[in-house]
């Protein structure tokens, strides 16, 4: 039993780490993780998701962005599952573009379904650039969050970046103009002087990019 148990650990790490090396993208990742679960108990899933925490400042950031009718979307690689059932918990309701999480009838065991990815994209689950751009009029400003390997294709399309962890990185290392964050705190923060400078605007770059795609179509 513990042999077993070490060796699904190592399988698991392994997936991880083909991620974080970009040697697979995030469907797979998340397909390869979903495999090697062996018992899947919802209760025990349940009490997981409730005793997940909100980033700080996250309900104060909600709420700048509603009283300043800046519209927050969240876009995830994640599932609509845990995400619902977290936003339920915090009183709080935002849209979201997710992956699908299918329960089986009689709830032990469950599938993926990837309602938003893009057909010539094998690497997303939830294609974050394809949403991005489809809900941004030519005349909006996007502002962009991300922390994550998954965030790193989005960046490069939105207008303003906040980054932090490895999309920080990544930004660093391509050049593409960003604010690094720790909490929502400082995001709000930001947000306000670049509000009150009124230098909310387009990114040359982003905009160009955005441009490239419509023209392939």
């Amino acid at each position: 039993m513990g042999e077993h148990s070490i060796t699904r650990k190592q399988e698991w790490a392994e997936v991880i780490r083909r991620f974080e090396n970009q040697e697979i993208g995030a469907r797979e990742c998340f397909l390869s993780e979903c495999a090697l679960i062996e018992k899947f108990d919802l209760e025990e899933f349940n009490r997981i998701i409730d005793n997940q925490r909100l980033d700080p400042g996250f309900v104060d950031f909600h709420n700048f962005c509603n009283s300043t009718g800046l519209q927050l979307t969240i876009l995830s690689e994640g599932m609509d599952y845990y995400i619902r059932r977290i936003l339920e918990n915090n009183g709080l309701e935002i849209p979201f573009y997710s992956n699908k999480f299918v329960l089986s009838g009689d709830k032990k065991s469950f599938h993926l379904e990837f309602p938003y990815s893009d057909s010539d994209c094998t690497k997303c689950g939830t294609s974050k650039r394809n949403i991005l751009m489809n809900k941004t009029g030519d005349d909006e400003i996007s502002v962009f969050i991300g922390d994550g390997f998954s965030d790193a294709c989005v960046a490069n399309y939105a207008d303003i970046v906040f980054a932090k962890k490895s999309l920080a990185s990544y930004c660093w290392k391509n050049n593409i103009t960003y604010f690094e964050y720790q909490t929502f705190n400082d995001i709000r923060k930001k947000l306000i002087k670049i509000l009150e400078k009124k230098s909310l605007k387009h990114r040359e770059a982003a905009k160009m990019k955005r441009r490239e795609v419509f023209l392939r179509g």
